[in-house]
């Protein structure tokens, strides 16, 4: 969930800084929004695994009966999480999301056949998908029509730079009716398409690829299969909305990348569980999944970090670095991910607000050390 605001408007026409932005908006944009969707509902399995057979005293419908209510409380204090990230720090928050989907669809779907939850879930999620891409263009045509302005439409460069440039205060007062248009629209034209990503991963899961059961020669040549299929979907269709979408293209783009990636998204996850079966590449693995195991602390320290580096009342470089400079940063980010989650892990059973989310969920102190 980028910002609105198109980077053709504000970026540079340098030579590094257009190839950066490319490579950024085909190769990653929307790309590991969708493997983190699949996995939340993997996830959705995982624990219902726990709660869906019967306890030492026969007692089915007890058990289950716990377990729905331990993940409603789950999801809604995820969703307080999510509110306030997405109010006091960042608007483009996803927990929120992800929470109402947990609240409203997905328990109810975890036990259906693997394949029509694989099949039905993609189709549910390119219906999703669709009414977003119906309300890009229905955006454009409206912008064209001269019904709204492009500031309207995409939001006012110099306002949110005024703004998250400024005081904590002034970056709040930008970002609350932001945050409140964006939850508004986006729960009712990406809320379906999340069901549909969550409800395949459930699929995936249950048919044993995201849990890595399949070979390892199959995650590799699947992955060398859609290495070439992602590519030939989602280059012209980025050349395509560039040239023929003059004003506003990366608007348009916002609704495109995703969907039209999804062979690439597929693919990065085939390679990621090829590389974990592998002894040889465990020492990027491992790194990996301890940033994995610590996922909810490591998506608030991204924001902590990036909001302290960026707006003005910390270092003050919101709009002032271009895409080759914001890969620094990004590698910056992840090299803190890494050396905290691995040094927190060796004393730590899970991270720190894991803990805090187990704690709410289960309404008393659990273990961390």
């Amino acid at each position: 969930m980028a910002a609105a605001t198109d980077p053709a408007r504000v970026m540079s026409d340098s030579s590094a800084n257009i190839l950066a932005h490319d490579i950024t908006s085909t190769l990653f944009l929307g790309k590991f929004m969708f493997m983190f969707a699949l996995l939340f509902g993997s996830g959705v399995v995982m624990y219902s695994r726990k709660f869906d057979t019967a306890d030492e005293q026969g007692n089915y419908h007890t058990k289950l009966s716990k377990g729905a209510s331990l993940w409603l409380i789950r999801c809604a204090v995820l969703l307080v999480f999510g509110m306030i990230h997405a109010y006091l720090f960042w608007y483009g928050d996803i927990l929120t999301f992800y929470a109402i989907s947990g609240l409203t669809l997905l328990w109810w779907v975890r036990r259906l056949d693997p394949k029509l939850q694989l099949w039905g879930g993609l189709g549910l999620y390119f219906l999703g998908i669709s009414l977003m891409i119906g309300f890009s263009f229905f955006g454009l045509w409206s912008f064209h029509n001269g019904q709204i302005t492009v500031d309207q439409l995409s939001g006012d460069p110099g306002a949110e730079i005024a703004g998250y440039t400024g005081s904590f205060i002034d970056a709040f007062k930008v970002r609350f009716f932001t945050t409140l248009v964006f939850q508004l629209m986006f729960v009712l034209f990406f809320t379906p398409a999340l069901w549909g990503i969550m409800t395949a991963g459930m699929g995936l899961t249950r048919l044993g690829f995201l849990t890595g059961e399949r070979k390892t020669s199959f995650y590799l040549v699947l992955a060398g299969i859609l290495i070439p299929l992602g590519l030939a979907t989602t280059i012209p269709a980025y050349l395509g909305v560039y040239s023929v979408f003059e004003e506003l293209p990366g608007f348009m783009w916002q609704s495109l990348a995703q969907p039209i990636g999804v062979p690439l998204a597929l693919r990065y996850a085939s390679l990621i569980i090829a590389l974990s079966k592998i002894g040889l590449f465990k020492i990027i693995t491992i790194p990996l999944a301890a940033v994995g195991r610590m996922a909810l602390t490591n998506y608030f320290a991204h924001t902590l970090l990036c909001t302290t580096f960026f707006y003005g009342y910390g270092l003050g470089y919101f709009a002032k670095i271009e895409y080759p400079e914001l890969w620094i940063v990004v590698g910056s980010v992840w090299a803190f991910n890494i050396c905290f989650s691995m040094l927190w892990l060796r004393f730590f059973k899970m991270g720190p607000f894991e803990w805090v989310w187990r704690c709410l969920t289960y309404r008393q102190l659990v273990p961390i050390r």
